[in-house]
Parts: C-alpha cells; sequence; structure tokens
C-alpha cells in the first residue's frame, strides 16, 4: 500500500512546526517564584530605609525646636533692649527705696540707690561733709576754701528766678563754700531734696544762679543774674549741685574766665564727694 505524500516545504515559505523534543540529560527550567511569597530582602530594604528616614526626621525636628527656642530667646532680649532703649543686655537694677541695693547692681549704681533717698541716705548734709578740701588744685593753680554756709529756705541764697526751680518745700537746703584764688571766687552749692524725684524735678526747670557766698575775707560777687558771672547745674541722686564763679573786684561785670575755668573741676569734684557718700552711708 502506498504512503500518502508528505508535504514538501515551498521555496521562501515557512518552515513546517516540528516539535522539540528536550535532549536526554537536560535540566528543566526551574519553576517561578510563587506569586503567594512575599520578598523577603525587598521588605528588608524597605524596613532600613524607611527607619532612616524617621531617624533624619527626628534630628531635624530636634535641632529646628532648638534653634526656634534660641531665636525667640534672643529676640526677647533684643526686643528688650530696643523698647528700653539700651543695649541688648541683661539689665541689672538697683533699688532707689528704703532697704539694701540689689546684690547684682554694680557699685556705682549701688551708690546711685543710696544716695537717692533720705531714708537711705543718713549722712549729714553740712559744709564740712559735703566740701572736705581744704584747698584744691586747678591747673597748677591752689584754691582755698574760705567761707561755708547753710541757707533755708533755700530761695534765699539764689537769684533769676532759681528759688522758685528749687521750691522751698522741697528743697531742705542750700550748703554752699566759696574758693579763691587771688581776686577769683568760685562758690560751689549743694541743693539737698528728700528724693531723686524732687532734685531731678528742680534741675528739670532751672533758671538763674545760686549767689556767691560772701564772708570774711571774701568781698560780695555774683549776686545777680546780671552780673556775667559763668554758672553750671546739675543734679545726682537727691541732690542738685551748682557753681557760680566771678571776680571779687567790684563792678558791674563781674566776669573771670579764671573762676569760669575753676568752676568746671570744683563742679566735678562735688560730683564725687556726691556720690561717694553712697559706699558710707550707715
Amino acid at each position: 500500500m502506498s504512503q500518502p505524500p508528505q508535504p514538501q516545504p515551498v521555496a521562501g515559505g515557512p518552515t513546517p512546526f516540528a516539535p522539540q523534543w528536550p535532549q536526554q540529560g537536560a535540566q528543566p527550567p526551574a519553576p517561578a517564584p510563587s506569586a503567594t511569597e512575599p520578598d523577603w530582602n525587598a521588605m528588608a530594604d524597605r524596613h532600613a530605609s524607611e527607619s532612616r528616614r524617621r531617624k533624619r526626621r527626628w534630628i531635624g525636628a530636634v535641632v529646628a525646636a532648638a534653634v526656634l527656642v534660641g531665636g525667640v530667646v534672643g529676640a526677647a532680649v533684643w526686643i528688650n533692649g530696643r523698647d528700653k532703649g539700651v543695649d541688648p543686655k541683661p539689665i541689672v537694677s538697683a533699688s532707689t527705696t528704703a532697704g539694701s541695693p540689689s546684690a547684682t547692681a554694680t557699685p556705682t549704681e549701688q551708690a546711685l540707690a543710696v544716695i537717692s533717698d533720705a531714708a537711705t541716705d543718713r549722712l549729714p548734709v553740712d559744709a564740712a561733709t559735703l566740701f572736705p578740701d581744704q584747698t584744691r588744685t586747678v591747673d597748677g593753680k591752689v584754691w582755698t576754701r574760705q567761707v561755708t554756709g547753710a541757707t533755708a529756705p533755700c530761695s534765699k541764697a539764689t537769684t533769676g528766678g532759681l528759688g522758685l526751680a528749687l521750691g522751698d518745700d522741697t528743697c531742705r537746703s542750700l550748703v554752699r563754700a566759696t574758693y579763691v584764688n587771688g581776686e577769683s571766687a568760685v562758690t560751689v552749692g549743694v541743693a539737698v531734696f528728700d528724693n531723686k524725684a524732687g532734685a531731678d524735678r528742680a534741675l528739670g526747670r532751672h533758671a538763674g544762679l545760686i549767689q556767691g557766698l560772701s564772708g570774711t575775707g571774701v568781698a560780695m560777687f555774683c549776686v545777680t543774674d546780671k552780673s556775667g558771672c559763668a554758672e553750671t547745674h546739675a543734679a545726682i541722686g537727691r541732690f542738685g549741685y551748682f557753681t557760680v564763679a566771678g571776680s571779687l573786684k567790684q563792678g558791674e561785670d563781674q566776669s573771670d574766665q579764671l573762676a569760669a575755668a575753676a568752676a568746671v573741676s570744683l563742679a566735678g569734684r562735688t560730683k564725687d564727694v556726691l556720690l561717694a557718700r553712697g559706699s558710707r552711708a550707715g
């Protein structure tokens, strides 16, 4: 019996499909991973990455909080200083009421606190205490204290409206000392108040002059505000301190340049004496 004809490949046509059988001894392909089994390595990598991100976020939050707190504190100090018109530094206060001044205050602040109120400034307010120098040398010239005195009410030793500024109800006394060099003279005066507020108020409305203090060996000088005499005025604590400087030569114009220059130094010395009371008051 004859076999049926087999299909022949056509030139240029597709090759007939022929099944491929595995060769003897070849290994079968590995089965694909089960879709239900987790990828443990990938999960471990993701966990480690997430832990690192959380740690970075936590550190960033801590740093930001620290910067924020520091910035708030710094801003508070800066604003505090700016509001008060002072350098942004820790503020040290000194009590100006009766009792001990703050232990954190500087010596100068403590002294100012003491001499700002009669309750804490208990030293005498006489000429011997306020003008302890018998002589003072200024620019090589010796000035000698010739006469001292205290006047109350204060207006009796003033001219040109200063008495009204001092106020006899608040100015307790006006203590004066006159220093002389040849025919030049300077009277230094200290107006005594109960507290700093009284002294500041009086100096804030200053007008006129203290009168020159005359006496034995010292002719009358600088008793009107028309005499041409030079003057200075300032306040510290509960005190106002003044100078009037002029010539002992009698005349309408008693101006004296030597005395005017010395008055500045004598005023500075008076300020130092008043401030020093703060460390000695008891």
